[in-house]
Order: C-alpha cells, then sequence, then structure tokens
C-alpha cells in the first residue's frame, strides 16, 4: 500500500502522474516572471530550483522572493530545490551549508516539500531528512546521474539507499546511452511499485527518455516535469504537451 503526499490538492502516489514546473530565474525578477506564467498553466507542482537563484545565501532576501513566489502561485506547492553542482546544478555547496540552508526551507510556511540528494558522500541525508520532518515537511529524496544509467542491479541497490533515509519520496534521474537503458529504468520503476511503500518519481532524461516522462501512469512514476519556457534538465516537455499526452495515456 503506497503511503501518498499531499501537498494542498495535490496527491503524489495516486492517480494520473503529477505535473511538476521548475522555476529557474537567477534574479527576484525573472523569477517572479516566470512564476506568473507557470501559474498560468496551473502546474500540481511548482519546483523552485533555488541553486539558479543569486541571493539564495541571503536569507532575508530569499524569504522575501519566497513570499512573493507564493502570491503569485495562489495555492500551488512549492517544491524547494538546490541540485548542487555535484548533481548537475548550477552551485558547489558544503554539506554543512546545504543542512542548513534545506532546514531553513523546511520551517517556511510557503514551502511544501523538501528535496534532499540523498547519497551525497558527505551529508547524513538520513540527519537532514529527520530534520525537516520534525519541521512537519514532507521529503523527496533524489539522485542524478547527468552522463550515464547504472546497472540494473546498481539501480536497485540506489533505491534501497534512497528509501533508508526515511524520506517520503524516492527520485531517481539518470541519462540513457541507447534505448535499452531507458527500457531498464521503465522496468526497475515498475519493480520499485512493488517493492516500496512510497511514491516513486523516476525519469531518463535527453530526447531518448521521453517515453519515461509520460509513462508513468504505466510504470508507477508518480510525477513529471513539465516546462513554460526555461528548462531545468533536458528531455522535459512543454505542459501543455505533458498534459494532453497524459490524458491519453
Amino acid at each position: 500500500m503506497i503511503k501518498t503526499v499531499t501537498l494542498q490538492n495535490t496527491v503524489l502516489g495516486e492517480g494520473t502522474p503529477k505535473i511538476c514546473v521548475p522555476v529557474v530565474g537567477r534574479s527576484r525578477e525573472e523569477i517572479c516572471s516566470q512564476a506568473k506564467e507557470v501559474a498560468a498553466v496551473d502546474p500540481d507542482l511548482v519546483e523552485w530550483r533555488v541553486d539558479f537563484y543569486e541571493e539564495i545565501f541571503d536569507r532575508e532576501a530569499a524569504k522575501e522572493t519566497l513570499e512573493l513566489l507564493a502570491e503569485i502561485l495562489k495555492g500551488i506547492p512549492v517544491l524547494f530545490t538546490f541540485r548542487s553542482s555535484l548533481e548537475g546544478g548550477e552551485k558547489a555547496i558544503t554539506a554543512q551549508d546545504y543542512f542548513e540552508l534545506n532546514s531553513w526551507a523546511a520551517a517556511q510556511p510557503e514551502i511544501a516539500m523538501v528535496d534532499v540528494e540523498g547519497r551525497r558522500a558527505d551529508l547524513d541525508s538520513k540527519a537532514l531528512v529527520a530534520a525537516i520532518h520534525g519541521e512537519g515537511t514532507p521529503v523527496v529524496v533524489s539522485n542524478h546521474f547527468f552522463h550515464e544509467t547504472p546497472e540494473t542491479e546498481m539501480l536497485h541497490q540506489i533505491f534501497e539507499e534512497l528509501e533508508a533515509t526515511g524520506a517520503d519520496i524516492l527520485k531517481l534521474a539518470v541519462m540513457p546511452q541507447n534505448e535499452m537503458d531507458v527500457l531498464r529504468l521503465l522496468q526497475v520503476t515498475t519493480e520499485m511499485k512493488e517493492k516500496t511503500d512510497r511514491p516513486v518519481i523516476t525519469m531518463s532524461m535527453g530526447k531518448l527518455g521521453v517515453v519515461s516522462r509520460i509513462s508513468g501512469g504505466l510504470t508507477g512514476s508518480a510525477m513529471t516535469f513539465g516546462t513554460v519556457g526555461a528548462a531545468s534538465a533536458p528531455g522535459q516537455l512543454p505542459v501543455k504537451e505533458l498534459r494532453n499526452i497524459l490524458k491519453i495515456f
């Protein structure tokens, strides 16, 4: 039985895969402008990719920007994500600063969920998940491979490590080198649907992996990422197209 995660009116882990749109502005003005465009297509969630934001390490500025973002989104849940350069993100960050930033985010009422990089070697991800839970905020724990798709046995091991953190949702993104890599990820996703009681999110990035972004209803992936303008990862589809395809599936 899947332990669904409810964020406002969005329930992850049941029904059609939910659509999440990234906001990747570097300035407050860019963030607000993108947010207005995103709000107009009414996605299920918005991911604020704060590693793009130039003032993210200024707590006062970040708080003010977050409040403006939430005001524009009018109740659309916000996923707080600092994707570090270790996993393909825009900025480097020490483990201590990463821990403190995500703990701070979890305490903000405008944040519905926090993304934690679950396999970072210098980070106690289990302790960070517990700290975020201590603020009453759900966690999606993630791992990203921007240059490869690990072997099938390793994919299963990664999911076991992510699950061991105690997070609410498990996310894995990989880059395929060929069609078989895409098919292997889809198979592992389907198998994980039977093995874990947590919602799972998977994606095979780039052109080859587009099918993984639309097949969650079949494989059990609970969320997919769409775009309104700028993408945060290769292979993301525009929201309007994505929504129509998901309806067909």
